[in-house]
């Protein structure tokens, strides 16, 4: 125990362990320590540290530390394709009816299959957590904005978002053809016209690293800036104490 403590202790200026780390070694040696002593050496130190730095100091170290932690935790999110399809559809077709079949557990659950999709989250969760999640999260059908008094063809995108760039074009690519069948058993197709074909996503549609590196040294400024307010504010209050 006396050895973290020891160690807690590197952690006070240079000026300070200059002039008192003999004293503090002796000290130690004739102590019973705990862990909480660890702790309070390591807080003296800090704000001993703390008081010592100036407010660009504060700032600059807070800001480098919150975007270096950023860094890290964007790193380890899973980088993720997005491949999409534009399509226009002439006919009274109900697209809502289609999207439903097209999204039911069984369509989706073929596509899983077949496609070998989320191997790994496949060993430990139910198929039809899997399956939600895709819809929810990975799948989406949306219609897109047409021009003004345009109502007619009907225009929508078919896109699929996966880790795999090459998956998630073929499954987009499942998902168009699934929506055409679906669209010619039931007799609602007059004309559909692929104005997109799925496409093979060449750069990643998230994380946004740089997005998540800004946001950490962002947050480690304004934690910089708290600090530095802080310990300023209660510098003044010991000082007005004392006198």
């Amino acid at each position: 125990m006396k050895r973290w403590v020891r160690r807690a202790s590197y952690f006070y200026p240079a000026s300070w362990r200059k002039r008192y780390a003999a004293e503090f070694d002796a000290m130690l040696d004739q102590v019973d320590v705990e862990w909480k002593d660890v702790f309070n050496t390591l807080r003296g130190a800090l704000t001993m540290q703390f008081t010592s730095w100036n407010f660009k100091t504060i700032l600059l170290t807070f800001g480098l530390i919150g975007a270096a932690i950023a860094a890290a935790v964007a790193l380890r999110i899973p980088t993720e394709y997005r491949s999409m399809s534009v399509l226009r559809l002439s006919g009274d077709a109900d697209l809502s009816r289609t999207t439903t079949e097209i999204l039911s557990r069984t369509s989706l659950e073929k596509t899983i299959t077949g496609s070998d999709l989320y191997p790994v989250r496949r060993k430990d969760t139910p198929m039809e957590n899997i399956v939600a999640h895709m819809r929810m999260h990975d799948v989406a059908i949306k219609m897109l904005r047409l021009p003004a008094g345009e109502k007619n063809p009907v225009a929508f995108s078919i896109s699929f978002t996966y880790p795999d760039r090459k998956l998630a074009q073929a499954v987009t690519r499942e998902l168009v053809t699934k929506f055409t069948e679906v669209l010619l058993r039931t007799g609602s197709l007059t004309s559909l016209e692929v104005l997109d074909p799925p496409s093979r996503p060449a750069q990643p549609s998230s994380p946004n690293r740089y997005g998540v590196v800004f946001l950490g040294l962002f947050l480690g400024l304004l934690t910089g800036l708290t600090v530095s307010y802080a310990l300023r504010w209660r510098i003044v209050v010991v000082r007005r104490s004392a006198h």
